[in-house]
C-alpha cells in the first residue's frame, strides 16, 4: 500500500488521540522509529491503571489493552486484573473475541496479535508493511477477520490471522480516511464507523462497500447493533445516530452533550450504555430520551463492557479499568 503522506504515522497518533476522547495519548510514539515491535511489554504493578484503550469478553474472562503494549485480564468478573504476557510495547488499541478462546488485538505499528487461551497469553501475529496505526480489530469466526486503521488502512483474513490481504473500503475522495471501528450485526453485515460522519456496509463479508449518508458530519468512532437489531453509531459532538433499516436512514438521538462518545453496548435488558470524553456517560433504554450522567472524575473513557457473570459494567479509559457504578 502506498504511503499518502509524508507525515502519515504522525497524524494518524493524532488521530487516535482525538478518536479515544483525547486518551491521555500523550506518551504515544512520535513516530514509525520508536514504534518498538520486538521488545515485550513491560512488566507492571499496577497495569490495570495504565490507559486502556480497548476490552472484551473471552467467554467468563474479561480483558482489556492499551499503552505500552498493555495486555490486563480478569477471571473473577472484573474485581481483580492480572497483566498478561504482552509481545510488542507499542500502543494497543482494540481487542476482539470469538469465543472464550481465541482472540486478537492490534495497535499502532501495524501490529496484529493472537490469543487461543482466553487472553493469557499472546502471539505477534502479523506487522503490517509500513506499520500503520490500526484502530480496529473484529473477527466473524476464528477463521474470518478484519482489522481497519488510519488513512483507510484495512485488510482482512481467512486464516485466523496468519496472512492479511488489503481491503479497499472507500473509493476516490473517500478512500484516505480514517477507518475508526468496524463491527458486524447477527445477519452478517459488516459496518464501519468513519472520519467526516462516514459511515460504510457491507453485505458480502467485506468484498464491496457501499458509502452511507450518516447525516452528521463530524467523525464517527464506533458503533454495535442492539438486541432489536437497529444499529447505533457514535461520534464527536455527543453524536447518536441509529438505523432501523440496516443503515439506509438514519436517526440522531438527543444526548445533552458535546463531548466525543467513543464506545457503547447493548444491555441485556435492550438498553444501552454509551462513554466518552470528560466522564460522559449515557443510559438508555428503547427509544426514550438518553440519560447523562458525569462521572466525578471526568476522565475520559474509551471502552466499556458488561462483567461475565452479572458483576455489572466495566469501563476501560485514562485510568484502567473501572466498575461503572450506576448512578443514583
Amino acid at each position: 500500500m502506498p504511503v499518502k503522506k509524508s507525515n502519515r504515522f504522525a497524524r494518524g497518533i493524532v488521530a487516535l488521540g482525538l478518536a479515544m476522547g483525547a486518551l491521555a495519548c500523550a506518551a504515544a510514539p512520535a513516530g514509525p522509529d520508536s514504534i518498538t515491535t520486538t521488545v515485550p511489554a513491560m512488566k507492571a504493578r499496577l497495569a490495570a491503571k495504565v490507559p486502556l484503550t480497548g476490552i472484551a469478553r473471552a467467554g467468563k474472562a474479561l480483558v482489556a489493552v492499551g499503552d505500552y503494549g498493555m495486555v490486563v485480564r480478569s477471571t473473577d468478573d472484573g474485581n481483580t486484573w492480572q497483566q498478561a504476557e504482552g509481545p510488542v510495547s507499542a500502543l494497543l488499541t482494540a481487542v476482539h473475541f470469538v469465543d472464550e478462546r481465541h482472540g486478537w488485538a492490534v495497535g499502532h505499528g501495524g501490529v496484529i496479535l493472537g490469543s487461543d487461551d482466553g487472553g493469557a497469553s499472546w502471539k505477534l501475529l502479523e506487522v503490517l508493511d509500513e506499520r500503520p496505526v490500526l484502530l480496529s480489530v473484529h473477527f466473524l469466526d476464528a477463521e474470518r477477520g478484519y482489522v481497519t486503521g488510519a488513512y483507510g488502512v484495512a485488510f482482512r483474513t481467512a486464516d485466523g490471522g496468519r496472512s492479511w490481504a488489503p481491503m479497499a473500503v472507500g473509493s476516490g475522495r473517500d478512500a484516505d480516511l480514517h477507518l475508526n471501528q468496524l463491527f458486524s450485526t447477527r445477519t452478517g453485515t459488516l459496518f464501519v464507523a468513519a472520519e467526516s460522519g462516514l459511515a460504510f456496509r457491507s453485505t458480502d463479508r467485506g468484498a464491496s462497500w457501499t458509502k452511507l449518508a450518516s447525516g452528521v458530519s463530524g467523525s464517527l468512532w464506533s458503533g454495535f447493533e442492539r438486541s432489536s437489531g437497529e444499529v447505533v453509531l457514535l461520534g464527536m459532538s455527543g453524536k447518536v445516530i441509529t438505523s432501523r433499516d440496516g443503515g439506509d436512514t438514519w436517526q440522531a438521538r438527543d444526548t445533552g452533550t458535546e463531548q466525543s462518545l467513543t464506545a457503547g453496548i447493548a444491555t441485556v435488558d435492550g438498553g444501552v450504555i454509551v462513554v466518552g470524553a470528560g466522564g460522559v456517560v449515557l443510559r438508555g433504554n428503547g427509544s426514550g430520551p438518553l440519560q447523562l450522567e458525569i462521572r466525578p472524575d471526568r476522565q475520559n473513557l474509551a471502552a466499556v463492557m458488561t462483567a461475565p457473570a452479572g458483576g455489572g459494567v466495566i469501563v476501560a479509559g485514562q485510568l484502567g479499568v473501572e466498575r461503572l457504578v450506576p448512578a443514583r
